[in-house]
């Protein structure tokens, strides 16, 4: 594997956001599904390690802040040494170990559902264009901006807000992927991108309303 020549096809979608970049990229013989997987499978166990990395470093102050809840809650003692066992330092390192091997194997599933979906709705607008390419192009940027977004999360504040503005870049990227590999419109192409990020929005605030509904109603009855 030449990790090189990634590294560079990575940079070049990432700094080149146009339709010729996605053009050469798609007519790359590396532009399969299986390249995709292996690239979105990598960053997956790069992001467990550097969240398994972040964990060790904020743990401290996270159980800091725990042990002072525990204190003030005014729990009975078997409650509160239960909280104490899975706060402490081993169970929250294997807890974080477990979470990051459960992300390496549900990335590449997630990556072909939201693949999948998009694929859907570009051929629903009559797109012409192949599932393992659309694959690839998705993954030249998901994958560093994935392995990105987990550094950034180093810096608590600053990293979430790049991390934001990179997560709208990204939807700029799948923009021209989209367009490019299905021979799209431009307008086609922006409703293939956006229209599932408005239903998980709407699905989201609709959720949001019926638990602070049910949440009232309880508090009410």
């Amino acid at each position: 594997m030449d990790f090189a020549a990634i590294f560079q096809t990575w940079v070049k979608v990432l700094t080149q956001p146009n339709e010729q970049t996605f053009e050469s990229e798609k007519a790359s013989p590396n532009a399969t599904l299986q390249t995709a997987l292996i690239w979105v499978v990598g960053a997956a166990v790069v992001t467990a390690i550097l969240g398994f990395l972040q964990g060790l470093i904020f743990r401290g102050a996270a159980m800091s802040g725990m042990q002072q809840f525990l204190d003030m809650a005014d729990l009975p003692p078997e409650t509160a040494q239960m909280m104490e066992m899975f706060t402490s330092g081993g169970a929250g390192a294997a807890l974080s170990g477990a979470g990051g091997f459960l992300g390496i194997i549900l990335a590449p599933l997630f990556f072909m559902i939201g693949v999948g979906i998009f694929h859907l709705i570009a051929k629903l607008l009559g797109g012409q264009g192949q599932f393992d390419k659309y694959a690839y192009l998705i993954a030249a940027f998901q994958a560093p901006i994935s392995i990105a977004t987990a550094v950034l999360a180093f810096v608590p504040v600053l990293g979430g807000c790049i991390g934001a503005l990179i997560s709208i870049y990204s939807l700029v990227l799948a923009y021209f992927a989209t367009k490019v590999n299905y021979n799209l419109t431009s307008g086609k192409a922006i409703v293939v991108v956006i229209l599932p990020v408005v239903v998980l929005l709407v699905g989201a605030i609709c959720i949001g309303g019926l638990i602070a509904s049910a949440m009232v109603a309880g508090m009410n009855g």
